[in-house]
């Protein structure tokens, strides 16, 4: 069958599950069953162990290690790198391209394509999850990662419409965290502007940086800080509409205070909905370009990460866990390489 028409039929289908307010979780588990019936997901999570770190000096406080070896099966990708005769290749190759994905994936892979209220998503199931219904969101127009403050605005969108799909996505996926990884600092694919949710796993619903304690903001719009954890982390929790705001004022106000590190400049930004999709909670993580790693050049440091569960995924990783090297002041100790603070002189 023809992929558009496949493409048609799905989506047609999948938008049947769509619930109120735009709610699309059963949507999303849907496209995962389809995806697995055709073989496009190469992991059920079934090899996947997590193990739970205390602090030995107060147990409440906890980290997380997620031991996942067909994790590091993702550097060699899912399909192909050449295109079979008489398909083009679009934006160098770009995975998150449909055009592209088409042939890569020998029509395998089919998405849902999903509407903001300002731009279109295709929202793609990742073959090596990291979580259940693990999905990327990435815009249907090729444009960069990076939000139109930095350096080359080319073609990015704004800080504000990246801010505003991402809070608006969450509120149509309660049960879901999503985060954005921003350019050096986790993101895969930074030619192509990309959010990843995945569904909260029933018997750890609750991330350790969900768990922090947080200042009182100082006024009103102004976000939370983070106290005691092993990178800065700013919060913002209430109404979609005024947390996006708020945000989006602070972060642009954050980038012109370090315009002397602004070439640098890059973050994290997680997001969840709360009380069913009527409140969400921003998080926010600053981050430079020379600090990716927790392990030299390897290792890297993205929104899971900063949740505070370190995922082990290659063999000298996995081994390292095996052998008891990992602990919580070993996860404390991974994080905070990769710490920058809010500002500088």
């Amino acid at each position: 069958m023809d992929y558009n028409i496949k493409w048609d039929n799905l989506n047609a289908r999948l938008r049947s599950f769509e619930g109120a307010a735009g709610d699309i979780t059963v949507a999303l588990a849907e496209l995962e069953l389809d995806q697995r019936q055709t073989g496009f997901i190469k992991d059920d999570l079934t090899e996947v162990r997590r193990l739970i770190c205390q602090n030995s000096m107060n147990p409440e406080l906890t980290f997380r290690v997620q031991v996942n070896p067909k994790r590091s099966r993702r550097h060699v990708g899912a399909g192909i790198g050449k295109p079979p005769p008489g398909e083009k290749v679009l934006n160098n190759g770009c995975f998150l391209c449909r055009e592209n994905i088409r042939w890569q994936q020998r029509q395998q892979q089919i998405g849902f394509q999903i509407s903001t209220n300002s731009n279109a998503y295709n929202v793609w199931m990742n073959p090596f999850p990291l979580m259940p219904n693990h999905v990327v969101i990435a815009a249907c127009e090729h444009v960069p990662q990076a939000w139109s403050n930095c350096k080359d605005t080319q073609g990015n969108m704004s800080l504000r419409q990246i801010l505003s799909d991402f809070g608006e996505t969450a509120q149509r996926l309660p049960g879901h965290v999503g985060f954005y990884n921003g350019v050096n600092a986790g993101a895969s694919i930074p030619g192509h502007l990309h959010f990843q949710f995945f569904s909260r796993l029933s018997g750890h619903p609750v991330f350790p940086l969900e768990q922090c304690k947080f200042s009182d903001p100082t006024s009103a719009g102004e976000p939370r800080f983070s106290l005691g954890y092993p990178v800065p982390v700013a919060l913002w929790r209430g109404p979609a509409k005024d947390v996006i705001s708020n945000a989006g004022d602070w972060i642009a106000d954050w980038e012109e205070r370090n315009t002397h590190r602004r070439d640098s400049l890059s973050c994290n930004m997680i997001v969840a909905s709360e009380d069913g999709g009527r409140t969400i909670a921003l998080y926010f993580v600053p981050r430079i370009s020379k600090r990716q790693w927790w392990n030299g050049d390897k290792g890297i440091v993205g929104g899971v990460e900063l949740l505070g569960e370190l995922v082990m995924a290659s063999h000298e990783e996995c081994a390292m866990v095996e052998n008891g090297e990992v602990d919580y002041a070993f996860i404390e100790s991974a994080l905070g390489a990769v710490y920058t603070p809010f500002e500088t002189n």
